[in-house]
């Protein structure tokens, strides 16, 4: 972490570039835009990197971090929300037939999520081959999902592990994993962004605006305060401060598009809307249940499903400069060379070497300049729209 001066003038550094940013792209909510930064930030060249932005859970700030190890993700979050409802049909089905080990089932499920293809009654069977459970519970637990199967509750909870919800990618490595399917794909992105026009930028950090008023957010920074980083290793922190104190001029041009997200067939938007607008009913939050409760997935600032991305912010075909103004020696200028392969603000990522090109030169002046420059039809995000469950 670097040291607290520092981190405040990376925070309005953050916030300067994300006004600058949201005053350029026309059509920007200045209460809603969320400026991004990280791996999860830059696109890939199918349609993952687009389904896991959708589903990241933004951070209450004017920029977000976004990172694979460490954003939540709304459909984990909802599906703990559907199991700590009760089904519209006979909600006390369920409790009177495991009786005594109803709270065990409880606790069980919500760290036992069901898996893609699998029914209930084999998630029920899998509960009770790990916790002996007797048959005979288990049976009349299967009876009492039979009766309310046709809740809107149930059905949400079968959509929610539907193969056909779901769209498997093939990683670099050349195994396979699979997200929730969301409403947008890369072909969609293309498009949006095809016929947009370049933007001119030319930013400086000396007449910058750094305020945040959005009620919205809490802040500019979501935990990133970093001017050079090696990753999870090397230390920067003299540099950092060097740099913090010194000016960033930002010249070159960008095209930029907006793709609206929606969740696909495996999210039920009135299960959602039955749990927030009815906080504290029993007869609809299961008070036997350890999965969460109204507090934890709707209220501000900390619910999992207090906000959501509605809107992707794309760039392509960006040719970008950055200088810091600082003065560096030989030895720095080597050390960032060689060590500061996480990015160099404002962008980082820790596979930025397959989406765009980074060249860092000493100038004449001991100043440092950073020319960023996209690879050929690569598009990343650069931000998100927020919107807050109401």
């Amino acid at each position: 972490m670097a040291d607290p001066n520092t981190q405040k003038r990376v925070d309005e550094l953050n916030a300067g570039w994300r006004n600058y940013l949201r005053d350029k792209m026309i059509g920007l909510d200045k209460n809603t835009f969320q400026l991004a930064q990280g791996t999860l930030g830059l696109q890939t060249a199918d349609s993952s990197g687009l389904f896991r932005m959708a589903d990241a859970v933004p951070p209450i700030s004017a920029v977000g971090y976004y990172d694979a190890g460490t954003t939540k993700s709304r459909a984990s979050a909802y599906n703990l929300l559907l199991s700590a409802l009760l089904p519209e049909t006979n909600p006390q089905a369920m409790r009177n037939a495991l009786g005594d080990t109803y709270t065990a089932w409880n606790t069980w499920k919500a760290a036992n999520a069901r898996t893609s293809g699998e029914t209930y009654a084999a998630w029920l069977d899998r509960w009770a081959e790990s916790s002996g459970v007797d048959p005979g519970v288990v049976s009349r637990a299967k009876s009492a999902y039979l009766t309310a199967q046709t809740s809107p509750l149930y059905q949400a909870q079968n959509a929610l592990t539907d193969p056909a919800n779901e769209q498997t990618f093939t990683a670099s490595d050349l195994t396979t994993f699979k997200l929730k399917r969301y409403t947008m794909n890369v072909d969609g992105a293309r498009q949006a962004i095809n016929n947009s026009s370049a933007i001119t930028i030319d930013f400086s950090s000396r007449t910058m605006d750094s305020s945040i008023s959005s009620t919205h957010f809490q802040g500019a920074a979501s935990g990133f305060y970093r001017i050079f980083s090696a990753g999870a290793s090397g230390s920067f922190d003299q540099e950092d401060s060097k740099a913090a104190n010194s000016d960033f001029i930002i010249k070159g041009s960008i095209k930029t598009g907006t793709l609206s997200c929606g969740t696909g067939a495996w999210y039920s938007s009135g299960e959602v809307g039955r749990a927030l607008s009815m906080k504290g009913n029993a007869t609809v939050w299961d008070p036997g249940s350890s999965a969460g409760n109204w507090d934890s997935f709707f209220a501000q600032p900390n619910g999992s499903l207090a906000r959501s991305v509605s809107q992707l912010i794309l760039v392509t075909d960006f040719d970008l400069e950055v200088t810091s103004t600082a003065k560096y020696s030989d030895s720095e200028y080597q050390k960032i060379q060689a060590q500061a392969n996480f990015g160099i603000w404002p962008f980082f990522s820790a596979s930025a070497s397959s989406t765009h090109t980074a060249t860092t030169r000493h100038s004449a002046d001991t100043s440092l300049t950073t020319k960023y420059k996209t690879n050929p039809g690569v598009i990343q995000i650069w931000g998100v729209s927020v919107q807050q469950q109401t």
